[in-house]
């Protein structure tokens, strides 16, 4: 099954908005660069700020959800001309989605409950951390390794069967490799913030394409 292009397309903007907003929330937050790898800062920080953390969970959550839709759509303009890469515009970007989506999941629950853990086992509660830490840093590695595919590989079909915006679809390259980028350097700070930037633009950007195109 196929979304209508233009159905497909608006889900694609409302995603990149959602994907924008969870951006800046994250970007007033106050977190530095190490906060959510010392335990130390982590806790304190979570017990403060549950409330935002949840809306950011919740924001990735929604973001999820409407990219499957755009995938769909988008992975359907192409496959005509391009049915392998649309392939992989579609299956690795639902991997990939699924990724940030279980990521986003656990930060749900294990907030909460690690603040409720905290007030009565510090020193449990710092090992628990640094357990949920690295399980969502591989899921959201996994993630990223799987959208900045779907996006590369989007921006190849584009380029090289002149379906959408030959701009769009170099940019799609651009952003698509830079995403995969962030699973080679995880510690990379501008790298994690251009995966959530770039894939936001990509989503707007092919989103209002998709819609316009006929």
């Amino acid at each position: 099954m196929i979304p209508r292009q233009q159905s497909a397309g608006m889900f694609g903007i409302l995603a990149g908005i959602s994907l924008a907003i969870l951006f800046l929330l994250f970007l007033t937050s106050g977190a530095e660069p190490d906060t959510f790898t010392d335990p130390a800062k982590a806790l304190p920080y979570i017990m403060q700020n549950e409330g935002r953390l949840r809306a950011i969970a919740f924001f990735a959550a929604v973001t999820v959800a409407l990219s499957i839709f755009f995938f769909a759509g988008l992975a359907g303009k192409l496959r005509d001309k391009a049915p392998t890469r649309a392939t992989g515009v579609l299956y690795f970007g639902i991997l990939g989605v699924a990724g940030h989506g279980l990521s986003a999941l656990m930060f749900w629950l294990s907030a909460p409950a690690l603040v409720d853990y905290a007030a009565k086992d510090r020193v449990a509660a710092s090992h628990a951390w640094v357990a949920i830490s690295a399980l969502n840093a591989a899921l959201d590695g996994f993630g990223n390794l799987f959208v900045g595919l779907s996006i590369l590989l989007a921006g190849w079909a584009i380029v090289g069967t002149g379906g959408l915006s030959s701009t769009l679809g170099w940019y799609g390259m651009v952003a698509g490799v830079l995403t995969l980028l962030t699973v080679a350097a995880p510690g990379n700070q501008l790298l994690f913030i251009g995966s959530l930037v770039l894939p936001a633009i990509w989503l707007l950007w092919a989103g209002n394409t998709l819609r316009r195109a006929m």
